[in-house]
């Protein structure tokens, strides 16, 4: 784990007041690198706090999200990760790494630098391959039983659509994860490009008829190319997972229904466009010990981008169970998303 960082600086955020950018450079497994942590500034901060981690081909954009958790009495933050979004360098290919470990140094960062502004307890929120990573952190660190000094307690982990599982079903897998593994092996510095803007891609941005609006340099909508080394570590990072358990209160979120071979729009604005859900759920029953899973009729593969009513019914979950968790004392009736 990394042991030094640099405080580049504070800034005002793109995503305006009250949000603000602190910024870190530090060494990276090849060249140095920064990471970026957003911080929804509030007058009047609590001791508790969520830290967002996006997914692949992301970054953090959706200031309602940390709006809601502020109403809920919580502090929140999120990452930018190393070569993702505001962290993106001339020097560093976007969204390359060496080994998924690598991104638990900008988590290592941001808890600490958290604790620093009065940060005890935290609970981790991960979308996708956010959620494979910010899981292997855990895992890593219930395994080393590493020191926790000077960094808040993590109390719980809530996942969003979390990588998991390649996207098959479970019986493909079972008959396509030695030819995938054989191909990531062999060929790591292949990769490959998309030629067209995915359905998926096509039901989110303001450009395509969807409902937001964010960068499209840092979230492109062909996606940026995928490394079979990249592939490579995600398998070795989901495989690890399997053998060690996590032992902490963990609430994952998942469409009801996998879409990612439907043909038109309409059909993949039905549910998760991107992974398979059966696939994630039975990953997830062997990863975690105190796993509860809700199942979100029509939600759209990151769930909180789903049309309102959906992304509304994600919330509810996520207050639910943080009520649950003693995460929070009540629903205030402004807690509506």
């Amino acid at each position: 784990m990394i042991d030094s960082w640099q405080h580049l600086h504070s800034k005002p955020d793109i995503l305006g007041n009250p949000f603000v950018a602190h910024t870190y450079r530090f060494d990276g497994a090849v060249s140095a690198v920064v990471t970026t942590v957003i911080e929804y500034v509030t007058p009047a901060p609590s001791h508790k706090a969520i830290l967002y981690l996006h997914g692949y081909t992301d970054y953090f954009f959706q200031d309602q999200l940390a709006h809601h958790f502020e109403q809920l009495g919580l502090s929140f933050f999120a990452l930018d990760l190393q070569g993702y979004g505001r962290s993106i360098r001339p020097n560093s290919v976007p969204n390359w790494c060496e080994s998924l470990s690598q991104y638990h140094d900008d988590i290592h960062i941001a808890l600490t630098e958290m604790y620093k502004l009065g940060v005890t307890e935290v609970t981790l929120l991960a979308h996708s391959t956010g959620g494979l990573i910010a899981s292997s952190y855990i895992s890593t660190q219930q395994a080393s039983e590493q020191d926790t000094n000077n960094k808040p307690r993590i109390t719980g982990l809530m996942l969003n659509s979390p990588f998991l599982a390649l996207p098959f079903s479970p019986n493909i897998i079972k008959h396509v994860s030695w030819p995938i593994w054989l191909a990531v092996s062999l060929l790591p510095y292949h990769s490959l490009r998309a030629h067209k803007i995915s359905l998926y891609a096509q039901t989110l941005h303001q450009e395509f008829g969807g409902e937001w609006s964010y960068r499209l340099d840092w979230k492109p909508a062909h996606g940026f190319p995928l490394s079979f080394h990249w592939l490579k570590q995600v398998i070795l990072t989901q495989r690890a997972l399997q053998k060690h358990p996590i032992a902490l209160p963990t609430l994952m979120c998942h469409s009801k229904t996998t879409t990612r071979h439907a043909l038109d729009i309409e059909e993949v604005k039905l549910g998760d466009g991107v992974l398979d859900v059966d696939s994630m759920n039975l990953a997830a029953k062997n990863a975690f010990s105190q796993l509860t899973a809700v199942a979100i009729e029509g939600g759209y593969h990151d769930l909180f981008l789903s049309p309102k009513p959906i992304r509304q019914r994600y919330l509810t979950a996520i207050d639910q169970w943080l009520l649950g968790h003693n995460v929070i004392g009540s629903l205030p009736n402004t807690a509506n998303g």
